[in-house]
């Protein structure tokens, strides 16, 4: 999507809400839940996927109606004279629904590509970059379910993250 504030995190989980899991915090009981949910999804992906791919093909959902709408006000500002613009733009959502049931498939298969869009802005102060070299390589191989949902609380919990919500979620509660 392209908000005006993209989301950062794969789900909000702030300082506070970790301090209600108790002294265990996020090892507890919650990371147990989010391993059993990963590995269900996992375990039923082609049922999964199966579920999504009719919807490709359906008129009736406009897949990224926004951003193709984004796309061809700035194709047209380039070139007035596009007389095929409706096909494209119908060629362009069905582009975009694929490429989203692929990172979703992507996810299912343990690779983490939940990326931060400003990862290129962040600027940190003591000198170091702010994306190392564990993280690069974890976009490009799976991880085990242990390993996918430690990376989900480590990003939802990010201060550098939670610092670039939108500001209506109160990432401060």
């Amino acid at each position: 999507l392209n908000l005006p504030r993209p989301e950062v995190v794969p789900f909000r989980l702030t300082q506070n809400m970790v301090d209600v899991f108790g002294p265990t915090g996020t090892e507890g009981m919650y990371s147990g839940g989010l391993k059993t949910a990963m590995t269900t999804l996992r375990d039923n992906r082609d049922t999964l996927l199966s579920v999504l791919e009719p919807f490709l093909k359906d008129p009736v959902i406009d897949w990224k109606r926004h951003r193709a709408q984004q796309n061809n006000e700035a194709k047209n500002k380039h070139n007035s004279n596009n007389n095929n613009a409706p096909s494209g733009s119908k060629h362009h959502e069905i582009v975009e629904a694929k490429r989203s049931i692929k990172v979703i498939d992507e996810r299912l298969k343990g690779v983490y590509n939940l990326r931060n869009p400003n990862h290129r802005k962040i600027r940190r102060k003591d000198g170091t970059n702010s994306v190392d070299q564990h993280d690069e390589m974890s976009h490009i191989l799976p991880l085990s379910v242990e390993g996918q949902v430690n990376k989900m609380i480590q990003e939802a919990t990010s201060s550098e993250n939670l610092l670039q919500l939108y500001v209506g979620w109160m990432p401060w509660l």
